[in-house]
């Protein structure tokens, strides 16, 4: 019993860890963010902060995985099949989430020190969409590769550009429309790079 209520407060002093850190790089630049910022903006020691993380990078990386496993779930809910065909219902759901964390995630692409976590996460977009294009030869496993590549590459530089500000005025819904007209486009060449044309 005992054991099950520690676990309860293990898990909500992390809660309450990552959520200060999420506000406060809100607030002010990671590299400038110290344990003890985070544990004060918690409202707990430093002890408790050190209990759970080894410093402010690993609760960042913890951060960054649970950000990665939250889209990651979004793809792995999309339908099966048919991206190409009807991307929107999963473009609206990444957007939601950027949308509804958009601090968050304006400030985890701004910042330098994650380049790996967002490589990873670009790495598992390119997967699942290149998973939901069959290919039959090396031929069109090349031509899958470059479209993946294309398609991935340009909705994730579409929704960075959107957090950081290059689209002022544009709602999230707006991206969404276009790159679900853009990414269905794209999905129409497919027949002519699979014959090789």
């Amino acid at each position: 019993m005992a054991e099950k209520g520690m676990n309860r407060n293990a898990q909500r002093s992390i809660r309450l860890l990552k959520e200060a850190f999420m506000e406060l790089l809100a607030e002010k630049p990671y590299e400038s963010i110290t344990v003890s910022d985070v544990a004060r903006k918690a409202d707990l020691n430093r002890g408790t902060f050190y209990a759970h993380f080894d410093n402010v990078d690993d609760l960042m990386r913890s951060v960054m995985a649970d950000t990665a496993d939250t889209i990651s779930e979004f793809l792995s809910q999309a339908v099966e099949s048919g991206f190409l065909e009807d991307p929107l219902p999963v473009l609206t759901q990444v957007g939601a989430y950027l949308d509804e964390n958009r601090e968050l995630t304006r400030k985890l692409v701004e910042s330098r020190s994650i380049e790996p976590f967002v490589f990873a996460l670009e790495s598992r977009f390119r997967e699942w969409v290149q998973q939901r294009i069959p290919v039959n030869t090396q031929q069109e496993k090349k031509a899958c590769t470059m479209l993946t590549d294309y398609i991935a590459g340009g909705v994730l530089q579409t929704y960075r550009s959107w957090l950081v500000g290059d689209y002022p005025g544009v709602e999230i819904a707006e991206v969404n429309k276009c790159l679900s007209e853009f990414v269905r486009s794209t999905g129409t060449v497919l027949p002519a790079l699979r014959e090789g044309k």
